[in-house]
């Protein structure tokens, strides 16, 4: 459960939370931000990311990434209480990122909109996605290709709520590939989720029942967005944090 949220600001002296076991971060940061603050998070970037950056075509494209990349490296050099020069980061055999600095801490990403969302936890694996809600002119056809005959039948079962529950659904689902570094490889129709009373269930991978221990929490960050936190663990407290 969400416990609290704050807005952190780094430039105060033992302003930055500790994160011990037992407990995880979801910090939020918004991509709408002044020239100086683009600068502060690009000066935090590798040369292969600026390099990368420097490709992108569209600049609000090209600040996302920015901005998403930057904040991540600022928020681990705190963790790790190392420069962000000193920041190194390598994939997983499925691609999924980790810290090469402290294999024990582990983060994952997600951005929509004018938002970004990384969660960072010890000791429990992580997964984390946020959308914003949207019409989608392929709606119909993501929901064929992406759900099961039951979740499309929720996601169906309110005509109002049908975008909500969509995207809802798609959080869901994203999260839980990401905790377990499958990304997309694994088809989100694959796997199977209900919601009853407001509380994530998962029922199948490729239809067999899953057996892991996995939580999932769904969170609202703002009006129009939805979220979905994955992780392993028990007993765990969730803090909502902002960098300032």
């Amino acid at each position: 459960m969400i416990v609290n949220s704050m807005e952190v600001d780094f430039s105060k002296e033992n302003g930055f939370p500790e994160l011990p076991l037992g407990e995880l971060h979801i910090w939020q940061i918004s991509t709408d931000i002044s020239d100086v603050k683009l600068a502060e998070y690009k000066s935090a970037l590798s040369e292969n990311e600026l390099k990368k950056a420097s490709f992108f075509e569209f600049e609000k494209v090209k600040s996302s990434y920015i901005i998403s990349q930057g904040a991540l490296r600022l928020l681990l050099s705190k963790y790790l209480d190392i420069p962000t020069s000193l920041v190194k980061l390598g994939r997983k055999e499925k691609g999924k990122p980790f810290s090469i600095n402290d294999s024990g801490l582990y983060f994952n990403m997600s951005n929509s909109g004018e938002l970004v969302v990384i969660a960072f936890s010890r000791g429990s694996e992580v997964g984390i996605d946020i959308e914003k809600i949207r019409p989608l002119p392929d709606l119909e056809k993501m929901i064929a290709s992406n759900f099961t005959a039951n979740e499309i039948k929720f996601i169906n079962g309110k005509p109002a709520e049908k975008s909500n529950r969509f995207f809802r659904f798609w959080t869901i689902k994203e999260s839980y590939l990401k905790a377990i570094g499958e990304g997309m490889r694994l088809p989100p129709s694959n796997i199977e989720f209900t919601i009853e009373k407001n509380k994530v269930k998962q029922l199948s991978v490729k239809g067999v029942f899953e057996q892991e221990d996995w939580n999932f929490e769904e969170f609202t960050i703002a009006h129009d967005y939805v979220g979905t936190l994955t992780y392993s663990g028990k007993n765990i407290t969730i803090k909502e944090l902002r960098i300032n």
